[in-house]
């Protein structure tokens, strides 16, 4: 979240790049028996060497459901990121829902914003797509960036593929992973290594100013504590 907040969003290379680690992680969770249903920035990791992993598993279940069936009907995870199904309160699967929330990620990570508030029908920038009223939707978020049309074609076919209101309708991760999109350019270790270190540093130095500016602040406010205080001459005179 902050590498992207403060360095700015990624291009479509790069965004393929980690879309492709987050699919291979949520494969592999899956394929093993497990929903995560709260994937979204803050619990995406980068290591030492930026490669990514998945964290905080807090809200994981198993994906078979409490029936064995393969539907789950808790409501949880983060309101943003979560599928309609889940806002609707009707049951759901938990590969499903999780490949919804990749797709905001995504999204995300490439704009620099979220694509809707909510994926709830009546949330403005999801019900064109609820409704496949695709080019208002992109058209939107164009004016939302001074009018530049930053997303490819083949993204918007994928991401529009992966939103629908209906979960029956929406990609895989094999028809994921087989879409146009994913064909597309992946950048080099160098060029991931050397745009990462750049984020990296960006994020420590806001860090830094915000640490040096609440030490700032607690020196002004133990400055105006009683007993450090600085009298004045005529009250020292006085006494």
């Amino acid at each position: 979240f902050d590498l992207v907040a403060m360095g700015g969003r990624l291009s479509e290379d790069s965004g393929r790049h980690y879309f492709r680690q987050l699919l291979d992680g949520l494969d592999y969770m899956h394929k093993n028996g497990y929903a995560h249903r709260d994937i979204k920035p803050e619990n995406i990791l980068l290591d030492n060497n930026f490669v990514l992993k998945v964290s905080d598993f807090g809200f994981s279940t198993n994906i078979k459901g409490p029936n064995g069936d393969g539907m789950i009907e808790t409501q949880l995870g983060t309101q943003s990121y979560m599928a309609p199904e889940i806002h609707m309160g009707v049951k759901y699967e938990g590969a499903r829902v999780d490949l919804f929330a990749s797709a905001i990620v995504l999204f995300t990570i490439l704009a620099q914003r979220p694509p809707f508030r909510t994926a709830k029908p009546n949330d403005p920038h999801y019900n064109l797509l609820a409704k496949g009223k695709y080019s208002d939707f992109w058209q939107a978020h164009s004016e939302a960036n001074n009018g530049d049309d930053i997303f490819s074609s083949e993204f918007k076919d994928l991401f529009q593929s992966m939103v629908k209101l209906d979960p029956k309708k929406r990609l895989t991760t094999e028809h994921i992973l087989e879409h146009p999109w994913m064909q597309g350019a992946y950048p080099s270790e160098e060029e991931i290594f050397s745009d990462f270190t750049r984020r990296k540093d960006c994020v420590q130095e806001e860090a830094k100013k915000e640490r040096d500016a609440k030490r700032a602040k607690k020196e002004v406010n133990k400055a105006k504590l009683p007993g450090h205080v600085k009298r004045s001459g005529a009250e020292e005179f006085e006494e």
